[in-house]
């Protein structure tokens, strides 16, 4: 008797392509500057590209679970802008504990995170533009408060930024930690399911109990909760706060998602090997291009045909397959009506 069940070992050069085609990419990038610069290719050079990385990886994995509902927050550069100037300040001027400052810091942008939850939330305002206007009025305010002037940290901690357990500095091993602990709150928690159950559909997520409102504010606030730990480890890479801090943050995170997986339409994505691969894929082309000399003003536009190529191929596999994703045991299920009331 003929099956009627469908052939999933078939195939498919296209479904192999949309799942591992910026593997691909990695793996001729790599080739490529190991073969233009003979330097690229190193131990040193790996520890560099991760150690540029480190502040976007934590602001990253926190932008995720805006993402993952189908929403946006293109304000998280300006979070950790605002929280760090507001925390290198009290330190210069007030002379306040460090550790102190670190909670000023992660408070605000949490605080910042709120405001973005209940102007998209609470107003219902398009993500977009809700988060497009806190960007602006949070760097304008960061400015204002700073006179556009860089604002340098204490001694005792201009070289913590570089500070090295054996080859490996201290905010890889930092970054690498807060993205496994976001990885089990996005895959072992009720509300990592609830944020992927919200992405594939609000109005099934609705009726299945989950509470719709309160988690797509929370992912706001986990957003803002991450961009103020990244700020942080920004702000010790620099040892100073600067005018362009976390400048242009936003869409390099955003392209780092869209590289490792994570789909701008929501409900799709995770947190890890999605963020390492995004985030190693942009860093590795741009050390590789300082290798080989090109020319400062050639970063730019790299940087964004490869946001515009991720943008693209999301849109395109998001048009091909469709909307009601199959979820297999690995991904994150859609929330049966008890476990999530409440």
């Amino acid at each position: 008797m003929k099956s009627n069940k469908p052939n999933t070992s078939r195939f498919s050069l296209k479904d192999f392509l949309f799942t591992y085609g910026f593997l691909i990419v990695l793996l001729f990038v790599i080739i490529y500057f190991s073969v233009a610069a003979p330097n690229f290719f190193s131990l040193t050079s790996a520890i560099s590209v991760l150690h540029m990385a480190a502040p976007l990886f934590v602001i990253a994995s926190g932008l995720a679970f805006v993402i993952m509902t189908a929403n946006i927050d293109i304000s998280v550069g300006s979070i950790a802008f605002l929280s760090s100037a507001i925390g290198a300040l009290m330190l210069a001027k007030l002379h306040i504990p460090i550790w102190l400052a670190f909670v000023v810091i992660v408070a605000m942008a949490v605080l910042m995170g709120m405001l973005n939850g209940l102007i998209v939330v609470g107003l219902r305002v398009n993500p977009m533009i809700g988060t497009l206007g806190t960007q602006m009025a949070f760097r304008g305010i960061g400015l204002q408060l700073t006179n556009s002037m860089v604002v340098g940290l204490p001694d005792s901690l201009r070289m913590v930024g570089n500070t090295k357990v054996g080859p490996i500095y201290l905010d890889i091993l930092i970054s690498l930690l807060i993205l496994g602990v976001m990885w089990l709150v996005h895959t072992r928690t009720k509300f990592g399911r609830q944020v992927m159950a919200i992405g594939n559909s609000p109005a099934v997520s609705e009726k299945l109990g989950v509470k719709v409102k309160p988690v797509t504010f929370w992912a706001f606030v986990v957003s803002g909760l991450m961009a103020g730990l990244g700020a942080i480890l920004m702000t010790l890479q620099i040892g100073a706060v600067t005018p362009t801090s976390g400048s242009g943050y936003e869409f390099t995170a955003i392209a780092m998602l869209v590289i490792g997986g994570v789909s701008l339409f929501g409900g799709e994505g995770s947190i890890l090997p999605g963020i390492l691969i995004g985030g190693i894929t942009l860093s590795l082309i741009e050390t590789g291009l300082n290798y080989v000399g090109a020319s400062v003003y050639v970063y730019p536009f790299v940087r964004g045909g490869i946001i515009f190529a991720a943008m693209f191929a999301d849109a395109l596999k998001t048009r091909v397959k469709p909307r009601v994703k199959m979820m297999d045991d690995t991904q994150p299920k859609l929330p049966t009506p008890d476990p999530v009331r409440g």
